[in-house]
C-alpha cells in the first residue's frame, strides 16, 4: 500500500469488508461527523482507488463469478435452509369424567379376565385384587365429583399422531455463513437465530467499483437484514 497514510490503509481494509464507505471511514478512525464526507473523498482519490482495485484483483473474483454470486443471492431466501420432517405428537384432549369412568371400568374387566385365564393361586389373587383397588377408588372419586358436576372433565393424552415439524439445516447454514451469505448464527435464550448478511448490496457495490454495471443498474439501497429464529436451544453462544 505505497503512498497511503496509515488511516488510508485502514480505510481500504475496512472498505473491502462491506463496501460501505461511511462505515469503513468510521472503523478506520475518521470522525463520525465527517465519516460520510471522508469516505466519499477517499473513493475518489486515484491512489486509494488503485489500491482498492489491486486488492480486488488479488481476491481473484472475476466478472463471471460476481455475476453468479449476485444471481444466487438474489434468488436465495431463508426457506432454502428450512427442513420439515414427520415426528410423533401426542395432543392433550378434554375428556368428560363419565367417559373416563367407563374406560377405567373396562380396564378392570380386562384385568379380571386376565386373572381368570391366568389361573392365579388364592394368595396371588388377593394381591392382584389389592392392585385393582387403586382403580376402584379412582372410579369412586370420579363418581362423587360427577354427581356434583355433570360437566366435570380431565385433560388427558390423546392418540399419538404424526405431524410435520419445521427445522433448520444447520450444516447448510454454517456453510453459507462461511461463504458470506449469512451474517451470523447464534444460540439465544429463544432458540437458534439466523441473520442474513446483506451481501447482495456488497456485491452490487463491488460490481460498480469494477465498472461492470452503471449506477442505474444497481440498487444501492438493498441493505435490509433478514433475521429468523427457530425455537430450540437456550444458550447464548454465537457461531
Amino acid at each position: 500500500m505505497a503512498n497511503l497514510t496509515a488511516k488510508q490503509k485502514r480505510f481500504v481494509e475496512e472498505y473491502l469488508v462491506d463496501f460501505n464507505a461511511t462505515q469503513a471511514a468510521i472503523r478506520a478512525g475518521y470522525s463520525i461527523d465527517t465519516a460520510a464526507e471522508m469516505g466519499y473523498e477517499n473513493l475518489r482519490k486515484p491512489h486509494i482507488k488503485t489500491e482498492i482495485n489491486n486488492r480486488l484483483d488479488a481476491l481473484s473474483m472475476e466478472a463471471g463469478e460476481i455475476t453468479k454470486r449476485f444471481t444466487n443471492l438474489a434468488r436465495g431466501n431463508m426457506s432454502d435452509y428450512m427442513t420439515k420432517k414427520l415426528v410423533p405428537h401426542t395432543p392433550q384432549i378434554k375428556v368428560g369424567l363419565k367417559r373416563l369412568i367407563e374406560q377405567e371400568q373396562a380396564h378392570i374387566l380386562r384385568e379380571e379376565k386376565f386373572c381368570a385365564i391366568k389361573g392365579l393361586t388364592e394368595d396371588d389373587y388377593d394381591e392382584f385384587q389389592k392392585q385393582l383397588e387403586y382403580s376402584r377408588d379412582k372410579i369412586l372419586r370420579w363418581e362423587i365429583e360427577l354427581a356434583d358436576n355433570p360437566y366435570a372433565y380431565r385433560i388427558v393424552d390423546g392418540e399419538t399422531i404424526m405431524v410435520e415439524e419445521a427445522g433448520l439445516d444447520l450444516v447448510k447454514v454454517i456453510e453459507d455463513k462461511e461463504r458470506g451469505i449469512i451474517k451470523s448464527v447464534k444460540h439465544t435464550k429463544d432458540g437458534i437465530q439466523v441473520e442474513m448478511y446483506p451481501a447482495d448490496n456488497a456485491l452490487a457495490q463491488l460490481a460498480k467499483i469494477r465498472k461492470m454495471m452503471s449506477d442505474k443498474d444497481v440498487d444501492i439501497n438493498l441493505n435490509v437484514d433478514t433475521v429468523v429464529k427457530v425455537g430450540y436451544g437456550d444458550s447464548n453462544k454465537g457461531a
